[in-house]
């Protein structure tokens, strides 16, 4: 008998993308709160499981990943659905990926802080960061709207990659990106979106 999949899990960006991820493909899974409000993340317990002590962690297969792009890229491989199966698509998935994960997070982290978790603590955003954030974030966004084009996801047909960048999304202004404007609606859209009932503005753009 296999082990369970177990989620070490907050209700932040990059946990949501691995739970979106488990919900999508229809796995069954245990989800552990690590509420690293109250330090939870700091035990020796759990540095033996995430050496970097963050959220997620993914225990799978005997096996445990700790990285968010590498879970998706471990899932889809696993799967093999919303996954390319081709080498371009692949290459196209892993690029995306590790941009979200190299840049892009860093700038939208600056709107998830500012936007979501200090108004959760009762304190006021910075409005000069988020607007410094937006100007380095563009070039990204452009990208990301390319990368769509006329289609709906980002290689097309949805899968795992769109859901490295969907938590991040209903954060950041988007006026300038229709594209990706319009691809954030659908991601929000989704059934396992609404499942996983993560909170977003209630006038995004």
């Amino acid at each position: 008998m296999s082990s369970p999949i177990r989620l070490h899990w907050f209700w932040s960006t990059n946990p949501e993308k691995i739970r979106l991820a488990l919900e999508e493909l229809g796995l069954e899974y245990e989800r552990v709160k690590v509420d690293i409000v109250k330090g939870h993340h700091k035990t020796d317990a759990y540095r033996a499981i995430h050496p970097r002590q963050k959220v997620p962690a993914l225990e799978i297969d005997g096996v445990t990943l700790w990285e968010s792009g590498a879970t998706l890229a471990y899932l889809g491989g696993r799967e093999g659905r919303l996954w390319p199966s081709s080498s371009a698509g692949r290459a196209k998935a892993l690029n995306l990926l590790f941009m979200e994960g190299s840049i892009f997070q860093d700038h939208a982290g600056v709107f998830f802080f500012n936007r979501k978790v200090l108004p959760s603590i009762g304190k006021e955003g910075d409005p000069e960061r988020v607007a410094a954030a937006q100007k380095k974030i563009d070039p990204l966004l452009q990208i990301l709207s390319d990368a769509l084009g006329d289609g709906d996801y980002l290689l097309g047909d949805f899968s795992l990659v769109d859901l490295g960048y969907a938590p991040w999304l209903p954060w950041i202004d988007l006026d300038e990106f229709p594209a990706v404007a319009a691809w954030r609606a659908r991601l929000m859209s989704r059934d396992a979106w609404k499942r996983c009932g993560i909170t977003a503005p209630d006038s995004s753009s």
